[in-house]
């Protein structure tokens, strides 16, 4: 006999705004053509470089990556809320976030270019790192595409992007086919990120016709500081641990192909890790928003949604462990054939990525974000601890291990040893029952998301 709870679709979640929904399709249309493109240019760079500099580029761009998430410090969601909830004071509220940004934009440019040395051992990625680093300084400007999600007029946002990604695309593409140095990437994804803004920015100036007046609020900094204080350590810890893992293999393994081979597999997972944030951005608010009005619909809902962020990411994995072996050698290339075996490690990080992702999100809707902070911290500390023991002695699988274990431990090893946090993860943890009937679950699940895709 199954719960009812595990299995049962009939309800039909609450339709979303039409502005809304077309607004999403956009923004997700936005995100799959870009991972796709992303990972089929990664794969022609990744043959083209080798593994020993795919390895340091792979280095470099992780560090730029966290500098960019720096600059937000986790403040878009809040700065999309209130841009949403406060359209009136929108001049306001950018103005606000574009000092904040570019203060912090140029602090932490210059803090990681004085400390290129001492977090890269060679010339050629320290090169680089003081390159992409200064892709901090248009990330200040985040808030102009913000508005434009939040008023509901994304399809001139992405078309705009898109634009200026597609030229960077060719230009990758016409580096790849001339031979071009590994710096020579660099400058183009610096250059494009300074290009993406500036239209952005100028797009939002043709839009508002001079009608936002931009200052800086001190109010809304501190209201937002003290709101936002653990999503701030959230990004401080958790993406400092996650940004730095190619560098560690990168200083740590005994050749810098390892590093290559790290990178390779990343840029496949973290498409599929960020999927999760993606629908759980869609989906849980609307789930959310049944709680009150509809709270027995709300919770069979939440768990089938438990149940799909388990159960997707292992059958995910198990497809993943069959096909790398042959699927990444003919992709990348035959020297990058170790990376197989790494991408099939990062895989299994998955059934915990998922609920991982679907919790914090249930708890943003809720304004609970503070209780996922003990989660976060607790898998960065382990993901540092393990890959400086694990990576020294087996490389790219080394860091791939202590990234898979950091994520179970973090997650479910933390939820189980505190009373609060298994509590309120108990969907989580059903989420296991619906493993035992495969079929049923799968159909429910099946009837649950037509039946949002539907209402959308």
């Amino acid at each position: 006999m199954i719960a009812p709870e595990l299995t049962d679709p009939n309800f039909q979640p609450v339709a979303p705004r039409p502005r809304a929904a077309h607004n999403v399709f956009w923004l997700i249309a936005e995100r799959a053509l870009k991972a796709a493109g992303g990972v089929g240019m990664g794969i022609l760079i990744a043959r083209h470089l080798g593994p020993e500099h795919y390895g340091c580029y792979g280095a470099a761009i992780g560090l730029a990556t966290l500098s960019k998430e720096g600059v937000m410090l986790g403040f878009d969601r809040m700065v999309r809320r209130d841009l949403s909830a406060r359209p009136a004071e929108a001049g306001k509220i950018i103005g606000t976030s574009i000092a904040l940004g570019l203060v912090l934009a140029v602090a932490i440019a210059i803090g990681l270019s004085a400390l290129a040395g001492q977090l890269v051992d060679d010339d050629e990625t320290r090169r680089l790192t003081l390159i992409v680093v200064w892709m901090a300084l248009p990330q200040a400007f985040y808030s102009c595409e913000v508005w434009f999600e939040s008023a509901g007029q994304a399809p001139p946002l992405v078309r705009v992007r898109n634009a200026v990604w597609s030229v960077a695309m060719a230009g990758r593409l016409a580096l790849v086919l001339t031979g071009a140095h590994v710096t020579a990437f660099a400058v183009l994804a610096l250059a494009e990120w300074f290009l993406t803004y500036a239209a952005v920015c100028g797009l939002l100036r043709r839009v508002h016709h001079n009608r936002f007046h931009f200052t800086f609020d001190v109010p809304q900094f501190r209201a937002w500081f003290r709101e936002g204080w653990p999503m701030v350590l959230m990004v401080v810890v958790g993406s400092t641990a996650d940004r730095i893992m190619v560098l560690v293999v990168h200083n740590l393994a005994a050749t810098d192909a390892e590093a290559g081979y790290l990178n390779a597999a990343l840029r496949i997972t973290e498409i599929w890790w960020s999927m999760s944030a993606i629908v759980g951005t869609v989906l849980l608010p609307r789930i959310v928003a049944m709680q009150r009005s509809e709270p027995e619909r709300c919770a069979r809902a939440t768990q089938l949604y438990a149940n799909a962020s388990l159960i997707v990411p292992i059958a995910a994995a198990a497809a993943v462990a069959l096909t790398a072996p042959f699927l990444v050698p003919w992709l990348f290339g035959k020297a990058y054939a170790p990376s197989a075996m790494v991408l099939v490690i990062l895989f299994w990080a998955g059934p915990a990525v998922y609920p991982a992702a679907a919790r914090a999100q249930s708890w943003v809707s809720r304004g609970l974000l503070a209780l996922d902070l003990p989660t976060v911290a607790c898998t960065a500390v382990i993901q540092v601890c393990l890959a400086a023991l694990l990576v020294p002695r087996h490389g790219a699988i080394g860091a791939a291990a202590a990234m898979v274990c950091a994520q179970w431990l973090g997650f479910y090893g933390l939820t189980l040893s505190v009373p609060t946090l298994r509590r309120a993860s108990a969907a989580q943890f059903r989420a296991f029952g619906a493993l035992r009937h495969p079929v049923a679950t799968s159909r429910a699940l099946y009837r649950f998301f037509e039946a949002m895709l539907k209402a959308n």
